[in-house]
């Protein structure tokens, strides 16, 4: 009986799943605490850290683009295309993360900023060595609709379970010592040897097996115009809209808990609701894209997300309505979030089918700007808005600063992720039946290439 080459296996699932909790650190620690880290611990200025978040994303947001083409560029070996280089990324972006946090924290005060500033730049193309790889997996592993859905689940709940296992881990690590330059020394150790040896583990475990139609490489000219493709650019646009509130949020939230509600340990709490919310989210997510489609599922996610951190407005202080808005929360984000990388392997072959090429590294370095450029946008704003409105770190905060805080953590990413939610809903072409389409007509185009080929 011939062996269907689109089926995974149970060892080979989880491995996957292995090398994405791997990918969460990194940016998890970086969005939610290197803003508190350097204005607290290292002293750092908000107006200076805000600009050099800006700056620095917006400038390695051309490198993603250039990273796609090299990998997309490079000849498959025994591992494959992009599993070496996952590999080898992993190491080098794990010590220069180590320079990022570490540097600031022990270097004297008139070379802190400047090792930020080549740190944060570095981390963003070391960083793109592993994720682009690791993006460009799912098309390459199945192009079965089913057995796609099922590793973008696999990749959303790796994301969500280590995202928020990297949101309730830190405050009780930071907490424990009131030497807090000495608990991040090691949190960030203990984590860099954990992103190492998960990503490594689960690059071995994995397999590419789908093959382009045509080996011909593609021309800087046919990136543009894969990118300019209406499926890729509301992703695109969706996408940043969401990250960048998002972004705020996770910066935000550490505030929100240690100036509003007086207790970092709080958001611990906070975010044990939001894993309370995903779980009904693993379970539905699949069912749901299987029969509704991935459109409907990932911009239905994002607008019940947007629209439950809104409600926090009607008491910003009552504990209960906080926990009940990252249960809502969780639900419409692990909806969402289960899907996502699907919607990104179905463009990679709508992509195909409209220019012909097949680019998965691309597609992912699209993916890797949108994430780059959101959390730096998104880091951006509140030390923007902290420095505009007073604050001032390790003491009470003015009713201004207050108000300030409050805006970055409830109304910007309110109402960023529910724009980008119904924008997705409203704008975006490949329904389910267009999907199906699409992936009829590639799998004549590949059975036509074999029968051709010698």
């Amino acid at each position: 009986m011939k062996q269907d080459k689109n089926k995974i296996g149970l060892r080979e699932k989880a491995a996957f799943a292995c090398a994405n909790v791997g990918n969460v650190p990194i940016m998890a620690l970086i969005s939610g605490y290197l803003l508190i880290f350097y204005t607290d611990v290292c002293g750092m200025n908000p107006f200076a850290v805000g600009t050099l978040f800006l700056i620095t994303k917006l400038l390695d947001g051309v490198n993603d683009p250039i990273m796609g083409f090299v990998v997309d560029h490079l000849k498959p070996g025994r591992l494959g295309r992009f599993r070496p280089c996952l590999i080898f990324g992993t190491i080098i972006c794990g010590l220069n993360y180590i320079l990022l946090w570490l540097g600031p924290a022990y270097a004297p005060d008139g070379l802190k900023l400047l090792i930020a500033y080549i740190s944060y730049i570095l981390i963003g193309i070391t960083f793109d060595l592993m994720d682009i790889p690791l993006n460009s997996m799912i098309p390459v592993m199945s192009d079965d609709m089913k057995e796609r859905n099922l590793l973008s689940l696999i990749k959303g709940a790796a994301y969500m379970g280590g995202t928020v296992l990297f949101t309730i881990i830190p405050p009780l690590v930071i907490t424990a010592s009131g030497d807090q330059r000495f608990s991040y020394t090691i949190l960030i150790l203990v984590t860099v040897a954990m992103v190492v040896c998960l990503s490594v583990i689960g690059a071995l475990g994995i397999q590419e097996r789908v093959k382009p139609i045509s080996e011909k490489s593609y021309k800087v000219k046919d990136l543009l115009r894969m990118l300019s493709l209406s499926p890729v650019l509301l992703l695109f646009i969706s996408s940043l809209t969401f990250g960048i509130g998002s972004g705020m949020l996770n910066v935000s939230s550490t505030y929100f808990a240690t100036y509003i509600m007086g207790d970092l340990k709080l958001n611990a709490a906070a975010s044990a609701m939001m894993i309370v919310g995903m779980l009904p989210a693993l379970i539905a997510a699949p069912l749901l894209a299987n029969k509704l489609g991935k459109k409907v599922v990932y911009g239905g996610g994002l607008t019940i997300a947007g629209a439950a951190n809104l409600i926090r407005f009607l008491n910003v202080t009552y504990i209960p309505l906080w926990y009940l808005a990252y249960l809502l929360g969780g639900l419409g984000s692990g909806i969402m979030i289960s899907v996502m990388y699907g919607i990104q392997a179905d463009n990679v072959d709508f992509a195909e089918v409209k220019t012909g090429i097949r680019a998965e590294g691309a597609i992912a370095s699209l993916s890797s700007f949108v994430s780059k450029a959101a959390s730096g946008i998104g880091a951006a704003l509140p030390a923007y808005v902290l420095g505009w409105t007073g604050f001032v770190a390790n003491q009470a905060q003015t009713p201004g600063a207050e108000r300030g805080i409050l805006l970055c953590s409830i109304g910007l990413p309110g109402l960023c992720t529910l724009f980008a939610g119904l924008l997705f809903l409203c704008a975006y072409p490949l329904g389910k039946k267009r999907m199906e389409q699409v992936e009829t007509e590639l799998r004549m185009r590949r059975e036509k290439a074999e029968k051709i080929a010698p």
